[in-house]
């Protein structure tokens, strides 16, 4: 006979107000609490309420997972025919990983999902949250008491990440009386008085344990509880929403093996080549949290798309070990090898179409430039390309940082892993520094990937662009990096200019003798990893035959890495990138062009 599950329930009243409002509720664009609250001046607010029974089944599976859904009955608000409707299903999660607050330092949130059928047996579902922000302990009333919720028809979650016709929102409240109701309504199936209290006490301690968890200061190192979270698996292909998926090892002519990634959902004979930077990868093109790169790309004609994730992927365990590799390996082994590759399996007659950022970027002009690829029909460099050029501290850390922390230090790696790290041990001081140091988040990761690149706070990025789940996933979207990379653009730096690592060939003026073909250079307007290098490639290029193929775009309110990872950018960047891909393609022209500062 099978033990009987001990389960728990409490009861809570939670009252506010419920405004009708009719919007298209996206992932990429939740309502803020100022946003809420500013609801709560309209003159035509409804009163609105809802008294719950909660259940959580099987305490055992609740103190394993303490994300465990529990069940929900009880009634809410009729706002359209003024009495009470009951929760036909209900779902709560006391506390799991942040999805519906857009504030990039919400730790926690407490999920409610009401599903419910009126009179007319039309279905809607309540969905609200409560959100804890890190290291916010003076706020943990408001934030534990208050919910902000969302009415849409229909029953579905909020955690499929599509997008919600709403029909309404509001805000709820649990007064300091009700608060003291609910505490007195614990109770469990216990077998005695004695395992009752031990059962609720142990609720109450997983309650608290989460709470410590968001609250505590980052000098308590609660972060390491984190060593494994992720709001999406590591290199999922969930933001794929067409076509086939395939995955291609390759191995370089210098012994080395990468791979290349093919999206391909219709057939073409003008494909796309995505070109990552150094640390990241082709995650950053197939985002699920908003409309990505590849996406963007299918729905406007261009069905074939490959990505080559080159040796600086943070998808290979052999970056974090010392090696010697340097952007003149990129250039003349893995880009080469990713085009001809693509050329097997395409045919010789196909058009290649080539979207390269960063290092990745820095990498291919080298390799046009010096003629180990040709037939490119179009290039779109971001960032960097031929000229690279950093803000004076950046050049600072560069100078020394390199031998410092390889060498002094005996750090064969840095990771924006290290501050999820356990105990205080590899390069736990540098995490301490950076958090001690900004102030404009709480993300140690974000800090860390500013002490990787550039200056600035953030460094990579503007945070306006950057979509929560983005910045909570930000370990699994920049990998670790031994030093040798860079090493050699301290070289270029040095020479303003790009240059082979035995200083036998310069890039750039290599390229001023080369046709190029169709070259979009881009930039993002608040660049603080290589700002203005493009802006100068540029114009070291009109000087030459090629500047009547060169154009240079830049973007207001964008940095570096958002320009292909920021929540807006299809609306904001892949526009202009589509438009000038149809430019020089059989793709069909678009009929509106994108509006966008030309240099």
């Amino acid at each position: 006979m099978s033990k009987q599950a001990t389960y728990l329930e409490f009861q809570e009243r939670m009252a506010g107000f419920f405004v009708a409002k009719r919007f298209n509720l996206s992932p990429s664009s939740p309502l803020s609490q100022n946003d809420f609250e500013q609801e709560a001046q309209r003159f035509d607010k409804l009163p609105f309420e809802f008294n719950l029974t909660i259940q959580v089944p099987d305490l055992e599976k609740f103190f394993a997972d303490n994300s465990t859904p529990s069940s929900v009955k009880g009634a809410v608000t009729d706002i359209r025919f003024g009495d009470s409707l009951s929760v036909e299903h209900g779902f709560f999660h006391l506390f799991t990983r942040p999805a519906a607050s857009p504030d990039r330092d919400t730790a926690k949130e407490m999920h409610y999902t009401l599903f419910l059928t009126d009179r007319e047996e039309r279905k809607w579902t309540l969905f609200g949250y409560k959100n804890l922000l890190k290291e916010a302990s003076s706020d943990i009333w408001s934030q534990t008491t208050t919910l902000y919720f969302y009415l849409w028809e229909g029953h579905s979650f909020y955690e499929n990440f599509g997008d919600k016709e709403v029909t309404g929102v509001g805000v709820l409240k649990i007064s300091p009386t009700d608060f003291l109701k609910q505490l007195s309504t614990f109770k469990t199936n216990a077998p005695t008085a004695l395992k009752d209290k031990q059962a609720i006490l142990k609720y109450f301690k997983a309650f608290l344990g989460n709470l410590w968890e968001a609250y505590a200061p980052f000098i308590f190192s609660t972060t390491t509880h984190r060593w494994n979270e992720h709001a999406f698996p590591p290199q999922t292909l969930q933001g794929v929403h067409q076509g086939e998926s395939t995955l291609h090892p390759l191995d370089t002519r210098d012994g080395l093996s990468i791979s290349i990634q093919r999206f391909k959902y219709q057939a073409t004979k003008d494909v796309i080549l995505l070109v990552h930077g150094l640390t990241s990868s082709t995650d950053m093109f197939i985002m699920p949290e908003h409309e990505n790169l590849v996406n963007h790309l299918h729905k406007s004609g261009f069905g074939d798309v490959w990505s080559l994730d080159w040796r600086g992927s943070g998808r290979f365990a052999y970056n974090l070990t010392p090696h010697g590799y340097t952007i003149d390996d990129i250039a003349q082994y893995d880009i080469p090898r990713g085009v001809q590759y693509i050329r097997e399996h395409c045919g010789k007659d196909v058009r290649i179409h080539v979207i390269a950022h960063c290092v990745g970027s820095l990498a291919f002009m080298a390799s046009y430039a010096a003629g180990y690829i040709d037939d490119i029909a179009s290039i779109t460099a971001n960032s960097v390309s031929l000229t690279p050029q950093v803000h004076w501290p950046a050049l600072m850390k560069m100078m020394v940082g390199p031998e410092l922390l390889e060498n002094v230090l005996g750090y064969p790696y840095i990771s924006p892993r290290i501050p999820y790290m356990p105990g205080t041990t590899f390069g736990k001081w540098i995490s301490v520094m950076e958090r001690s140091l900004r102030s404009e988040c709480k993300e140690p990761a974000c800090h860390m990937i500013s002490f990787m690149w550039g200056w600035g706070f953030p460094a990579v990025f503007n945070h306006r662009n950057i979509h929560p789940t983005t910045h909570r996933r930000l370990a699994d979207l920049f990998g670790g990096t031994s030093f040798h990379y860079h090493k050699h653009i301290r070289k270029m730096l040095l020479q303003k200019k790009s240059v082979s690592w035995d200083g036998k060939i310069n890039y750039l003026e290599e390229m001023k003798t080369r046709a190029l073909p169709p070259t979009l250079l881009i930039s993002g307007e608040e660049n603080h990893i290589f700002p203005q290098s493009n802006k100068v490639t540029y114009e070291a290029l009109q000087k030459t035959p090629n500047g009547p193929r060169v154009q240079y775009r830049e973007y207001p309110h964008y940095g570096h890495q958002d320009i292909f990872m920021g929540q807006f950018c299809d609306k904001e960047v892949f526009p202009e990138l589509v438009q000038f891909l149809k430019q020089h393609s059989s793709v069909q022209q678009p009929q509106q062009k994108a509006r966008l500062r030309i240099a």
